[in-house]
């Protein structure tokens, strides 16, 4: 949602805000209910990989990747690529 008087470096806030750094700290709690879509949540890159990973286990897309991880559809295409090629062969 764009709001009036929103300059470019405000929004490029707003969508970070869900990107936290990398702590070493993987919190089980936010990815599920990052994944399962509870409720947007903050998550770390490596946290956003493993949610990512449940969303595409249970049959989701990169879109609902994007929509539930609060990012970009070219970049949640990227990661689901990515999550994809990481997977052993069955």
């Amino acid at each position: 949602m764009t709001q009036l008087g929103d300059t470019g470096h405000h929004k490029a806030q707003r969508r970070t805000a869900w990107l936290l750094p990398e702590d070493g700290v993987i919190d089980p709690v936010a990815i599920d209910l990052a994944a399962r879509g509870v409720r947007p949540v903050a998550l770390t890159p490596r946290e956003r990989r493993i949610a990512a990973a449940l969303i595409l286990a249970v049959g989701g897309t990169p879109n609902t990747i994007a929509k539930r991880l609060h990012m970009a559809h070219s970049n949640a295409r990227v990661l689901a690529d990515q999550v994809t090629a990481d997977r052993p062969a069955a």
